[in-house]
C-alpha cells in the first residue's frame, strides 16, 4: 500500500484498482525509497537466508520487496487487496524472482496460520488505514491484531510511518506486554525523498523477556527544520508512554471494547467516515433492556443538541435502555437502512461487548425520520470519469408514512456519485412538487420536470418507496429539481463568498459593463444553474472535461444551455490559460466517435432506462427563462457568440481529482500550482475574484495552496465548511476599494444586488456564511 493519501478512499479497493491502472506499470513509493531503508532492513534481519519468512503487508506496486529479494531475502510473501496491482506485479516479477509470492488478500483479515512469519514489513499501510489525524480506525486495530497473530516468537514488526498522532498512539498502546518497541528516525539519503515529510521506523520484537520495557528512541541530530515539530511530538509521546509503563498497571488495549465500562464515553470515527460515539450506561442507570444497540443519526439532525452534546447523548442511551449504545452519524449519501447495516456491521462488530459479537440480533435504531431505500436510476461508464451513478433517495417521516400531514410529504433527492470516490456526493438536487396545471409554473426558471405520473392512473413498481412517493402527491403535481436550493454547503459557501467582490460587481453593473463568469467543473449542473438564475452576469462558460458528465447533467438534472450560459467540453487548465494568453482552446473529442460528446444531445424531452431494464424515470428539460429583472438589467449581452478569450470577472474552480497521489479529492493538483494560479490572475479583469473548492483530509495541500495564493494574489480569504473537509479559498486580483469594510457589510451589498436581480427563495444566507470567512492576506 504505497503512496496513499489519508482520506477514506484509501480503504476502498475500487479506489486503488483505479489508481494502479493509471500508473501503467510505474512504481509509486511512499515517503522514502530502498536507498533510505536498506540499512534499517539489514539491522532487523542481518542474515539474508531463505529460512527467514517475510510478509510485506499492503505491498502495492512499491519496489521494496523487489530490492529485498535481490539483496538476498528471497522468502517474501506480498499481499494487497487490489487484484489489479497483484496481477501487474506477478507479470513483472514472477519469472525473474520465482521464489517470491504475490497474493490478493485483505491485510486486516490475513489468511495465514498463527506464528508463520519471522518479519512483517509495513511501509505506509498502517498510515493509510488510520486516515485522518484524529481518526481511530477499527481496520487498523484489526490489522495490528493480525500482525501479532502471524508473527513467530522473536518475530519482528517493522512499520515505516509518518507517526501522526493517531498512528503513534495506536502503536504505543498495541505493543506493550511481551514486546520490545524501538523508534528510529529514518535518515533520508535518496534524492527522491520528500524533505517536508520525515518518516520513522517503529519495530517491535515479540515475546521479549521483559514486560512493559521502556520504548527506546534513536533519533540522532535533526537535519531538517521542517520536521522538528513532528520529531518533538514523537519524543513527547514516547516520554509519556514510558512514564505510564514505569508506574505499571497498563494493560493491552488492542481490544478496548470487549467489556462494558460504566459511564465511559468514547468518540471515534468509524471506518474513517462516520463520526461515532460509544456510550456505556452510567452506574446509576436503570437495568438495561438490551445489552447493546446501534443508533443511526441522520446527517440532517446531527447538529441537534440531543445528538451533538454529551448531555444529550447520555439522554439517548437512557431512553434506549441499553447497556451500550453505539451512536453513528450517517453520511449524507446513506439512505437505505439495509444497505447501511450491511456496510457498518463489520466495523460495528469490533465495538460490541465480547458476548455480543456472535449475535445476529443487535438492534439498529434511528429517529422518526425513516431512511428509504436508495434507487439506482442509471449506471453510466465514462472513459474519463469511470463508473457514474445517478441515484434517487427519499427521507420519510412517521407522518409521511401514515400520510397524515400535508407538511410531512416525502423529501426526495437526486444524486450524482462517481464510483472512484464513493464517499463523496458530487451533486445533490432537491426535488419539489409543483402543480401541473399551470404552464407558467411549468416553465419556471427554478424548476425542471424530473418525474411524471399520468393523472388518475396507478403505476405498478417493484420499488415500494417510489409507489409511496408518487401516491403521496395529487394528480396535478409533479416533482422537479429546485434550482434555487444548494444542498452542498460548499456550493452555498462559494456563492456567498462572492460577496467579497460586491462593490466591484455593483460598479460593473452601474457602468453597464458586460460581466463574464467561468465555472470549471459541471457536476450535475446545479451550481451553474444557480449562478445563471440568481447572479447578474452576462455570460457563463461552464468548462467540463468529461462529455458524459454533461450528458448526465442534461438528462437527469435538467441542466440546460441558454443564450447566457454555454457548456464547453475542454480541459479547465487550458481554458483558463487560453484566456490569460488570449488564444483559442481545443474542445475534447469523444474517443470512440471523434465527435464532440455533447454535439448530438437532444435539448428537449428524453427518457432513460435503468440497468435492470425497467423504465425508472422520465426527464423533461423545460426551458430555463431569463430571470425577471428589476433594479439591475443585464447589459451588453452577447449570448452564444461571446468570445471565450475575453477576461473574466468571476472564476470558480469546482473540479474533482482522480489522482490519489496528490492527497486531494478536489481540485486536481495542477489547479493549485503556481503556473495555473498566475494564469488565473491574468485571466481575471482588475477586481476579479477566484473561488476554489479544496477537499483534502491532509492539511499540507491546503497550506501549500494558501501560500501560493498569497504569493500570486493581492487578497486571500478562507471559508472552512463545518463538519466537512472542504475549504473554499477566495482570491482577489487587486486590493479591495474599501479595504477597511467588514465582510458582513459586503454581504449586505451583495444580497441587495442579487435579490434585486432575481428572488433567492431557498438560496443560502450570505451573511451567515460571511461570518465564517477569514482573511488570510
Amino acid at each position: 500500500m504505497e503512496f496513499r493519501s489519508s482520506h477514506s478512499g484509501c480503504r476502498q479497493v475500487e479506489y486503488w484498482d483505479s489508481f494502479y491502472r493509471s500508473q501503467n506499470g510505474r512504481s509509486a513509493e511512499w515517503c522514502c525509497n530502498w536507498t533510505d531503508l536498506q540499512g534499517y532492513i539489514s539491522m532487523l534481519v542481518p542474515k539474508p537466508t531463505s529460512a527467514v519468512q517475510i510478509l510485506i503487508s499492503g505491498c502495492g506496486n512499491s519496489e521494496l520487496s523487489v530490492h529485498m529479494y535481490d539483496a538476498g531475502w528471497q522468502s517474501i510473501t506480498n499481499v494487497d487487496f487490489s487484484t489489479v496491482v497483484i496481477a501487474e506485479m506477478l507479470r513483472l516479477h514472477v519469472r525473474s524472482r520465482p521464489h517470491m509470492r504475490w497474493l490478493v488478500m485483505d491485510m486486516t483479515h490475513l489468511q495465514f496460520a498463527d506464528a508463520c512469519f519471522d518479519v512483517v514489513v509495513d511501509k505506509g499501510s498502517l498510515d493509510a488505514l488510520m486516515g485522518e489525524v484524529l481518526d481511530i480506525s477499527l481496520e487498523a486495530t484489526s490489522y495490528l491484531s493480525e500482525v501479532k497473530r502471524v508473527l513467530r516468537p522473536g518475530g519482528k514488526y517493522a512499520c515505516v510511518t509518518q507517526a501522526h498522532v493517531n498512528v503513534l498512539g495506536l502503536l504505543l498502546q498495541t505493543f506493550r506486554q511481551g514486546w520490545l518497541l524501538n523508534v528510529h528516525k529514518i535518515l533520508l539519503v535518496s534524492n527522491n525523498s520528500n524533505p517536508q515529510s520525515q518518516p520513522y521506523l517503529f519495530y517491535a520484537i515479540k515475546n521479549s523477556a521483559e514486560d512493559l520495557a521502556p520504548v527506546k528512541c534513536f533519533f540522532g541530530n535533526s537535519q531538517n527544520p521542517c520536521t522538528e515539530s513532528q520529531m518533538q511530538l514523537v519524543l513527547d509521546a514516547v516520554k509519556e508512554e514510558n512514564r505510564l509503563r514505569s508506574e505499571g498497571g497498563l494493560i493491552d488495549t488492542a481490544d478496548v471494547f470487549g467489556q462494558l465500562h460504566q459511564g465511559r464515553r468514547t468518540p471515534l470515527t468509524l471506518g474513517g467516515l462516520y463520526p461515532t460515539v460509544v456510550l456505556d450506561a452510567k452506574p446509576d442507570a436503570e437495568p438495561p433492556a438490551i445489552r447493546c444497540g446501534v443508533f443511526l443519526v441522520p446527517k440532517s439532525r446531527a447538529h441537534e443538541w440531543l445528538f451533538s452534546s454529551e448531555e444529550g447523548q447520555w439522554q439517548v442511551i437512557e431512553t434506549a435502555q441499553a447497556g451500550r449504545l453505539i451512536l453513528v452519524t450517517l453520511d449524507a449519501q446513506q439512505t437505505d437502512m439495509e444497505y447501511i447495516k450491511q456496510v457498518l456491521s463489520p466495523s460495528i462488530k469490533h465495538l460490541l461487548p465480547l458476548d455480543c459479537r456472535e449475535s445476529d440480533t443487535i438492534p439498529y435504531m434511528t429517529t422518526n425520520d425513516a431512511l428509504s431505500e436508495r434507487i439506482l436510476l442509471e449506471e453510466i461508464e465514462s472513459p474519463v470519469t469511470g463508473i457514474i451513478h445517478v441515484e434517487e433517495v427519499v427521507l420519510l417521516t412517521e407522518d409521511s408514512l401514515s400520510r397524515r400531514a400535508e407538511a410531512s410529504k416525502p423529501k426526495q433527492y437526486r444524486r450524482l456519485v462517481f464510483r472512484r470516490n464513493p464517499n463523496l456526493i458530487q451533486s445533490e438536487a432537491s426535488l419539489i412538487p409543483v402543480e401541473r396545471n399551470s404552464k407558467e409554473r411549468a416553465r419556471s426558471k427554478n424548476v425542471v420536470d424530473i418525474a411524471r405520473r399520468p393523472n388518475g392512473k396507478k403505476k405498478k413498481s417493484r420499488h415500494k418507496m417510489r409507489d409511496l412517493i408518487l401516491s403521496s402527491y395529487p394528480g396535478d403535481e409533479e416533482l422537479r429539481v429546485d434550482f434555487s436550493y444548494l444542498s452542498s454547503e460548499y456550493h452555498a459557501g462559494m456563492i456567498s463568498g462572492l460577496c467579497l467582490n460586491a462593490h466591484n460587481l455593483e460598479q460593473w453593473i452601474s457602468a453597464k459593463e458586460p460581466i463574464r463568469a467561468m465555472i470549471v467543473g459541471l457536476g450535475a449542473g446545479l451550481l451553474p444553474m444557480f449562478v445563471h438564475n440568481h447572479i447578474p452576469v452576462n455570460t457563463i462558460q461552464v468548462v467540463e472535461l468529461d462529455g458524459v458528465v454533461g450528458d448526465v447533467a442534461k438528462r437527469h438534472f435538467g441542466f440546460v444551455e441558454t443564450e447566457r450560459m454555454q457548456l464547453c467540453i475542454a480541459d479547465g487548465v487550458e481554458a483558463v490559460s487560453a484566456i490569460a494568453r488570449n488564444t483559442s482552446i481545443s474542445l475534447r473529442q469523444d474517443s470512440t466517435s471523434g465527435k464532440n460528446p455533447l454535439g448530438d444531445l437532444p435539448s428537449t424531452k428524453s427518457s432513460h432506462t435503468s440497468v435492470g431494464g425497467e423504465v425508472t424515470s422520465k426527464v423533461l428539460l423545460a426551458e430555463v427563462a431569463r430571470p425577471p429583472l428589476h433594479a439591475y438589467e443585464i447589459y451588453g449581452h452577447s449570448g452564444g457568440s461571446s468570445n471565450m478569450q475575453e477576461k473574466l470577472h468571476i472564476l470558480i474552480i469546482d473540479a474533482d481529482s482522480e489522482d490519489p497521489s496528490t492527497g486531494l479529492s478536489c481540485p486536481p493538483g495542477e489547479f493549485l500550482e503556481e503556473p495555473f494560479l498566475r494564469s488565473a490572475k491574468e485571466a481575471l479583469v482588475e477586481g476579479g475574484i477566484l473561488a476554489i473548492n479544496v477537499v483534502s483530509r491532509a492539511s499540507s495541500p491546503h497550506i501549500t495552496a494558501v501560500a501560493l495564493l498569497q504569493k500570486v494574489f493581492e487578497e486571500v480569504y478562507d471559508l472552512e465548511i463545518e463538519e466537512h473537509v472542504n475549504r473554499v479559498l477566495f482570491a482577489l486580483s487587486q486590493q479591495s476599494h474599501k479595504s477597511g469594510e467588514g465582510v458582513i457589510e459586503k454581504a449586505r451589498v451583495f444580497e441587495r444586488i442579487t435579490r434585486a436581480f432575481a428572488p433567492w427563495k431557498n438560496g443560502p444566507s450570505v451573511k451567515e456564511y460571511a461570518k465564517k470567512i477569514k482573511r488570510l492576506k
